[in-house]
């Protein structure tokens, strides 16, 4: 239901536009062929909404992720892995496992347009030691899942973030996070991003 702007019907009646509607959905179907090597696959149904197709207005399907992972707890410590295909980038994934409210909508960032939460990418997430942080890096295509790559530049993304008190009881909920994108839309067309953030998880309330 939309109060306000009003529209006008084929009629030229003034009405309120409403419609039920699926605007997201997703199927996750994931899975592990051995202790190392595990996959996910979500398709991503949304509402197409191009002019001039066919298929305006339908629900189409697209892949949001399909990857293949590899698992590195036998040698590093627990939650380190390399992934390749399309997957989370570092910095939206981190800040949606914090953000209670997603289905209210997308993070700042990726909401004004400056980062995707999704892209084809080859990368790599390890834990620190003692629960101290973690990191995780990769190469991306850069434009996003929903688009094919534009050119032959590519967006290495990296976050690290550290926990200063592991141990500390309410304080183990402060995390300190800096990320850092280096993008280009073409050659020595920079595209950089970079952002800060501190982050607090307690059971009564989120903050950042």
């Amino acid at each position: 239901y939309t109060d306000k702007p009003t529209v006008q019907d084929a009629d030229k009646n003034t009405i309120h536009p409403n419609a039920f509607n699926v605007s997201r959905s997703y199927i996750n179907v994931t899975g592990n062929l051995s202790h190392l090597v595990a996959f996910r696959i979500t398709p991503d149904i949304t509402r197409e909404t191009g002019t001039g197709s066919t298929l305006s207005g339908s629900l189409t399907f697209r892949l949001k992720y399909a990857f293949g992972q590899v698992n590195f707890d036998d040698f590093l410590t627990h939650g380190s892995w390399a992934r390749l295909g399309v997957q989370q980038t570092p910095f939206v994934d981190f800040m949606e496992g914090i953000y209670r409210y997603r289905f209210q909508g997308t993070i700042f960032e990726e909401r004004e347009g400056f980062l995707t939460s999704s892209d084809f990418a080859l990368a790599a997430h390890s834990t620190l030691p003692g629960n101290y942080g973690d990191f995780h890096a990769g190469v991306y295509n850069g434009d996003g899942y929903q688009r094919v790559e534009a050119n032959n530049q590519k967006a290495f993304q990296i976050r690290g973030t550290v926990r200063p008190f592991p141990l500390g009881g309410n304080l183990k909920g402060l995390r300190l996070t800096a990320f850092y994108d280096a993008d280009k839309y073409v050659k020595n067309g920079e595209r950089t991003r970079f952002v800060a953030a501190a982050t607090f998880e307690h059971k009564y309330v989120n903050a950042a």
